[in-house]
């Protein structure tokens, strides 16, 4: 290096009092911003970071970068001498090498978010981890960062649980905007790679609390199946698992016993045709149904009748004693629509529930309110005074009783408390498992399964525009489609229900019309 070459000096480093700095006019700052976790960092650690300085004179300096920190170390203490006496880190500006206007252009690179970034809530998580695996006790990290014991300890388990195949999703995808309640349960699937990639794309679309509920349900029925399966086959009882039964197998509950009451499993384990399969509509996981594989050549049905009828042609038809049954859609396409209808019924009660608890109401609840109370339509008149419907507003709001809440209510909480009576109607109303299908065989078994998918669909349309995500489930109740996502569509038929009419139409769409 050349003698004659010339070096710029670094800032210098000093240690000021805050009664030395002054406050720099030309901050374009208008709020600072000094929110709870943030001062109490402050307070716990004192200034961190350097501020940035510029000399007026021998002995003072007007600060030029830090006024949040500037203005947060003065809330550490109570008087102005205090508050004066105070001491931060600071780095001094050369005088001599700037310019006219870089204050403003230091500001707008400082704290724009184009020029800087933050710690993702992974990352953030990963660094209070690392402090407590260097031996830091959480209460003294939770008083550092000023955090609660609660988000420590949460942060440090999310951490612990996210894996690098987690991880290495989330850089593929860039996915750097997840919060921590994400993380979590991210880590709670860490070790099932295709239920985190279900996961991360339910976000994207939008419905993440549903799928983790799914996933939940999911994990619960298969844990449960591994535990029901060694027990069937030590009581000798076949197990037909999903898609094996075959076509001429039905439950025992539509066949008759010698007796003429319907099959028990106990009288019925000594056919031949005696096999268990996993429940349509399981009350708890890994439930089973009990069939006989072949009724009528096992001999659970009455013989049949020699006798013949006439035809309007004069021609002889056999009779039948068994009538003929509408088609029934597949038993696992039944199966997963169930699965879906009851995740998205618990993801969507858990969601009223936090909307029931917030403070304030959206503005269309009190419409809503007073449109359903005019019209009285049938889940407010059927199940107002529901025992079952008074359980279900326990779990929606966390009182009982209810009228002890209303009466210390604020205006706007008593609104969600009306709302969350109506919401408690129309949930009972939807609790039948049926209610997402459209073919005929739910139709013949539920009565006025069409009324109570309409009541769905008002209440589902009105959830939607308040923000509640639909799952592809609800969806295809408000759209009265069938629900058709990841499984094959449901044809209705039933030559009976659906002939076309005269003009055309089906016969479903003219009663719907009529």
């Amino acid at each position: 290096m050349s003698d004659t070459a010339t070096t710029t000096a670094p800032m210098q480093r000093v240690t000021l009092r805050l009664d030395q700095i002054r406050v720099n006019e030309n901050n374009v700052r208008q709020h600072l911003n000094l929110d709870e976790r943030f001062l109490k960092s402050i307070a716990a650690n004192g200034v961190k970071v350097p501020v940035v300085v510029l000399p007026l004179d021998e002995d003072t300096y007007e600060l030029k970068m830090g006024h949040r920190r500037y203005f947060g170390a003065r809330t550490t203490k109570e008087t102005e001498e205090g508050k004066d006496a105070i001491e931060v880190p600071a780095y001094v500006l050369d005088p001599s090498l700037r310019e006219a206007g870089e204050d403003f252009i230091d500001q707008l690179i400082e704290n724009d978010d184009d020029y800087r970034r933050g710690l993702s809530e992974l990352e953030q998580a990963d660094a209070l981890f690392g402090a407590v695996g260097a031996g830091m006790k959480q209460t003294r990290v939770a008083q550092l960062t000023g955090r609660s014991r609660t988000e420590v300890s949460r942060a440090v388990r999310t951490a612990k649980t996210v894996g690098e195949r987690t991880r290495s999703v989330l850089a593929d995808g860039g996915t750097y905007d997840l919060d921590l309640e994400v993380l979590g349960v991210l880590g709670e699937f860490d070790g099932d790679g295709d239920a985190v990639d279900r996961l991360l794309e339910a976000h994207r679309k939008g419905r993440f609390e549903f799928q983790v509920q799914w996933e939940r349900d999911d994990r619960a029925e298969k844990e449960a199946r591994a535990t029901v399966r060694p027990q069937l086959e030590e009581a000798g009882v076949r197990l037909a698992e999903d898609g094996e039964l075959p076509p001429t197998a039905e439950p025992l509950a539509d066949l008759d016993g010698p007796d003429g009451e319907p099959l028990t499993s106990g009288a019925h384990a000594g056919c031949p045709g005696h096999v268990a399969a996993w429940a349509e509509n399981p009350g708890e996981p890994g439930e089973v149904d009990y069939f006989c594989t072949d009724p009528d050549r096992f001999g659970h049905r009455p013989p049949q009748e020699d006798g013949h009828e006439t035809d309007g042609d004069g021609e002889e038809q056999p009779t039948h004693a068994a009538e003929a049954k509408p088609s029934e859609p597949p038993r696992e396409y039944v199966k997963a629509g169930n699965k879906a209808y009851r995740a998205a019924e618990k993801a969507r009660q858990a969601w009223l529930k936090d909307l029931i608890g917030r403070k304030s109401a959206p503005k269309p609840l009190a419409a809503f309110i007073t449109e359903q109370l005019l019209t009285c339509p049938k889940p407010v008149a059927q199940w107002s005074g529901d025992v079952g419907r008074h359980n279900l507003i326990k779990e929606l709001t966390g009182y009982s009783p209810l009228a002890e809440r209303a009466k210390s209510a604020t205006p706007a909480k008593l609104t969600l408390l009306n709302f969350a009576v109506l919401a408690a109607t129309f949930e009972k109303r939807m609790s039948e498992a049926r209610t997402w299908r459209t073919d005929a065989t739910a139709r013949s078994a539920v009565y006025e399964l069409r009324e109570i998918r309409q009541d769905a669909r008002t209440w589902l349309t009105f959830l939607a525009e308040i923000g509640y995500p639909l799952s592809s489930v609800e969806q295809a109740v408000v759209d009265d489609e069938p629900y058709q996502e990841h499984e094959p569509d449901t044809v209705d038929t039933d030559g009976q229900a659906d002939e076309d009419t005269e003009d055309g139409a089906s016969a479903e769409d003219s009663e719907d019309a009529s």
